[in-house]
């Protein structure tokens, strides 16, 4: 559910899409760091970046001012900081509330049989080309973490789309992008089993 936790904006140093570092950087192939809890000064704003970009990055009038590419999640890696913290947030298209989750040490602890991938592949804000072919992720899985908004250790059970974005996340804070996980002999390949989002 969605989170109505506000950030300052006023003094933070706000991410433009030109700072998010790049697939080329050496950086984000670094495993991250377990991160300190409570959070320090330093890592608080660190999440407070990511907040603020992936939320503004969301609203189509302030995504254009700012000139953010649209994204569903960030990790800290990908402002430079390898840092086992994530901000995932999943817009709802059914009136429901959005589905946000700040997180500090994240963990996949359990997954399903069950596979899926984007039908049209997935995207990354640190690559800036599209890489077609599809990435088989477990339908669902458990990740325990603590959870930055209620400032206590939980437990997330994700189902399709939220679940594939909380791998792709995770997967950042071991050093593994999307694409490395594509068929390179059969990218546009995919078992009628698995199920398409």
């Amino acid at each position: 559910m969605a989170n109505n936790k506000k950030i300052k904006t006023k003094k933070l140093a706000r991410i433009s899409y030109e700072s998010i570092v790049k697939d080329d950087n050496p950086i984000l192939r670094e495993v991250s760091k377990e991160v300190e809890w409570p959070l320090s000064k330093t890592n608080l704003a660190i999440m407070n970046q990511m907040i603020d970009y992936v939320r503004s990055s969301q609203d189509p009038v302030e995504a254009k001012e700012r000139k953010l590419r649209p994204a569903y999640g960030i990790s800290a890696v990908q402002i430079g900081h390898p840092l086992k913290m994530t901000y995932i947030r999943i817009e709802n298209d059914q009136g429901f509330e959005a589905e946000e989750f700040a997180l500090v040490n994240p963990k996949i602890v359990s997954q399903s049989k069950k596979m899926a991938a984007f039908k049209n592949g997935e995207g990354c804000l640190s690559v800036d080309i599209e890489i077609p072919g599809y990435v088989v992720r477990p339908y669902s899985v458990k990740v325990i973490a603590i959870d930055h908004f209620t400032e206590r250790e939980v437990e997330i059970e994700a189902h399709g789309i939220t679940a594939v974005v909380l791998q792709h996340e995770i997967d950042h804070l071991s050093g593994i992008m999307f694409y490395d996980r594509i068929n390179k002999l059969n990218p546009n390949k995919i078992d009628p089993k698995i199920t398409q989002l």
